[in-house]
């Protein structure tokens, strides 16, 4: 037997002892890169690119592109209108929505948190529609290093009682880098599709890389 088979079946036993023992559903990863360009007025623009991958990390989950118009009101709050197009290996989804978010720093402590309302399309489906609800709490360690946890809540807001759909626990590391750029490294445990017969429980280890540009 090969070395790299030796290593996928091992990897397979791994993923497959951390489901078995946790009772998680997969194990996924996220990878992204995106930039940021200041605009006059405190306005900004974002873009995202990122690859999702299921299935202990060996099929394809989705692609999706993110541009992401925003305005500084004030220090530590933002408004910001997000358009997600996503391919799926089967169907493409876009996403609009529209987010709300509060920063207060008291150092090295700061509180985040994000309000959003997205409207998600599907051809031949009626658009789903959701409010999120996010808190994070950063901590300051050096001038280059902010380790941060997170939670977030899922709303169905087009059905009667508004029900919880999905929920995430996160924790990771953000770093600075040279010439205007960072990187994080993060985990996320998601309980998702909570009004189904059958939820999933998720693990998702991702990495993100985010540039500015002049």
């Amino acid at each position: 037997m090969s070395k790299t088979k030796r290593l996928n079946i091992g990897y397979g036993l791994f993923f497959l002892f951390i489901q078995s023992s946790f009772g998680i559903d997969d194990t996924q990863a996220w990878t992204s890169i995106g930039f940021e360009k200041k605009l006059p007025h405190f306005f900004s623009l974002e873009f995202e690119q990122e690859l999702r991958l299921k299935d202990q990390l060996s099929t394809f989950r989705q692609t999706f592109s993110e541009v992401s118009l925003s305005y500084k009101v004030f220090d530590g709050l933002n408004i910001s209108i997000p358009y997600r197009y996503a391919v799926f290996d089967d169907k493409i989804k876009q996403r609009l929505s529209l987010g709300v978010s509060y920063k207060y720093s008291l150092k090295p402590i700061s509180l985040k948190y994000r309000a959003k309302l997205q409207r998600s399309y599907e051809k031949d489906k009626i658009p789903e529609q959701l409010i999120r609800n996010k808190f994070i709490l950063q901590y300051k360690l050096s001038k280059k290093i902010e380790p941060f946890f997170s939670g977030e809540l899922f709303h169905q807001s087009n059905t009667n009682n508004n029900q919880l759909d999905e929920y995430r626990v996160s924790f990771g590391l953000a770093v600075d880098l040279p010439r205007k750029s960072s990187i994080k490294i993060f985990y996320i445990f998601k309980n998702e599709d909570l009004t189904k017969t059958n939820p999933e429980k998720i693990n998702v280890f991702s990495l993100s890389f985010r540039f500015k540009i002049k």
